[in-house]
C-alpha cells in the first residue's frame, strides 16, 4: 500500500465519520421532533377518552433508536479502523 493510498483512505475515512456524526445529529433533532409530538398528543388526549399518540409514533421512536445505536457503532469502528492506520 503507498502512501498516497494510504491518505486517500485516511480522507474516505474522515468523510464518513463526518457524515456518521451529522447522522447523530439528525438523530437527535429526530429524537426531540417524535418526544414534542408525544408531548403535544398526550396533552390532548386527556380531553379524549382515547390516547392519541398512535402505536406507530411508539415504534418510530424505538427504530430511531435502535438507529441511533448502529450509527454509534459506525463511528466507534470508523474510529478503530482510522487508529490502526
Amino acid at each position: 500500500m503507498t502512501a498516497d493510498s494510504l491518505g486517500e483512505i485516511r480522507a474516505t475515512l474522515a468523510l464518513v465519520a463526518e457524515q456518521l456524526h451529522g447522522a447523530q445529529q439528525y438523530v437527535g433533532i429526530a429524537r426531540s421532533r417524535i418526544d414534542e409530538a408525544v408531548g403535544v398528543l398526550t396533552e390532548l388526549g386527556h380531553q379524549h377518552a382515547e390516547p392519541l399518540p398512535p402505536p406507530q409514533l411508539k415504534r418510530a421512536a424505538d427504530e430511531l433508536e435502535r438507529g441511533s445505536g448502529l450509527i454509534g457503532a459506525g463511528v466507534r469502528v470508523v474510529a478503530d479502523i482510522g487508529a490502526r492506520l
